[in-house]
């Protein structure tokens, strides 16, 4: 009896053991990604980077679909997909592969979903993902006074200057592009900053409304950034040759007709509660993105002119662009008065103030006036008056 219940107990851890290690298997399977998929996944990411791919068409949408697949069937995969992309990019030769890489984070970006999205928003945060392209010897590089980075020797000179010179205006587009989320309605909006805790933990009595003025200023201020490495990106007609350049531009132009939106919107609504008090950082935070606005929308007007000439991006439809103009007369200064004044006087004191921004007042004087008839008449001729007008007399 004791050898057969020893028997079973045998048996039991035998299979405890197995099962503990098909668990363990099973978690270390779901943790990496198994080769396979890895090498399909980078064998995607060369048909979108070669030569022949990148381009924007079916095929490349194709194949960014496959990406996106391939990396939703591992939870690892992502980072290895970001990595793989980085080597690629550090590693190009031209700026047309370089492009193409480039492009491929902006299309992936666009297509995936918001988890997606999020989990490659954070892997460029931490670095993994890079989207610092390499730097050529020409004039258009930082670095080409020093002599260091790329030397791209296969393209003519004119060509390779104008090829760089767009990929690094793009790289930058993308370094802000990073710093913006697609909402639930398609539209792109930037990412919160982090909030800051109040130093003394009591609420502000404004704070509601000083929150509100906060991320609207916010908001402006990111829009004007990604508008302004948009306007530079405007290829020349070698650039504009490369299938790839004229992709990347037209997504470009794309999202800047919804910034341009966003932008238009959120500035109407603070030129519209301009009349609520505000404290003075953020009224010259207001008067910083109004001064800024009446020099970067004539510009946004003539980029968009000069791409509707060229037909660069293929987009029919542009938006059309208000200049802004006198930006010192929306918002009230700051004056030197209210620099010592604490945010809730200065709050107090917008509050009481009318439309009227002179004093009228009423004197009461005790000289008395006599109108002869020819005043009278005179008088009814301008009112329209037919009955007789009252006429003052020197008390008795």
């Amino acid at each position: 009896m004791k050898v057969f219940r020893g028997k079973i107990w045998t048996a039991l851890g035998s299979l405890m053991d197995h099962a503990g290690a098909a668990a363990s298997t099973k978690a270390s399977t779901a943790a990496a990604p198994d080769r396979a998929l890895l090498t399909d996944i980078e064998a995607a990411i060369a048909r979108c980077t070669d030569g022949g791919g990148g381009g924007g068409s079916v095929s490349d949408d194709r194949h960014v679909h496959e990406i996106l697949f391939l990396v939703s069937n591992a939870p690892g995969a992502i980072t290895f997909l970001s990595r793989r992309i980085t080597a690629r990019l550090e590693a190009a030769r031209t700026p047309a592969a370089a492009l193409r890489s480039l492009l491929l984070v902006h299309r992936l970006l666009r297509a995936g979903d918001r988890y997606f999205e999020q989990d490659f928003r954070g892997l460029w945060a931490s670095r993994d993902l890079r989207v610092n392209a390499p730097r050529c010897g020409c004039s258009c590089s930082p670095l080409a006074a020093s002599g260091a980075g790329v030397n791209y020797v296969t393209a003519s000179v004119a060509s390779a200057t104008g090829a760089c010179s767009f990929l690094h205006g793009y790289t930058a587009y993308l370094e802000e592009r990073m710093q913006w989320v697609i909402n639930q309605s398609g539209n792109l909006e930037p990412t919160p900053p982090p909030q800051q805790d109040p130093d003394d933990g009591k609420p502000h009595p404004h704070s509601y409304d000083h929150a509100a003025a906060e991320a609207l200023l916010f908001k402006l201020a990111m829009c004007q950034r990604l508008l302004d490495v948009a306007v530079q990106l405007l290829p020349d007609n070698n650039t504009s040759a490369s299938a790839a350049a004229r992709s990347a531009f037209g997504i470009v132009v794309r999202e800047s007709f919804k910034v341009y939106d966003a932008f238009k919107e959120g500035l109407d609504l603070m030129l519209r509660s301009r009349s609520i008090g505000l404290t003075k950082s953020l009224r010259v935070s207001a008067h910083e993105v109004l001064r800024k606005a009446c020099a970067q929308t004539p510009e946004l007007k003539d980029f968009y002119h000069k791409c509707k000439k060229s037909n660069v991006g293929k987009v029919m439809e542009y938006p059309v662009v208000r200049v802004v103009t006198q930006a010192t007369e929306l918002v009230p200064p700051v004056s030197r008065e209210e620099e010592h004044l604490d945010s809730g006087e200065v709050a107090q004191e917008r509050e009481g103030d009318t439309s009227f921004e002179n004093k009228l007042e009423t004197t009461i004087n005790a000289v008395w006036v006599e109108f002869d008839d020819d005043d009278q008449q005179a008088g009814r001729e301008t009112t329209g008056d037919d009955q007789g007008s009252l006429q003052a007399q020197q008390p008795s």
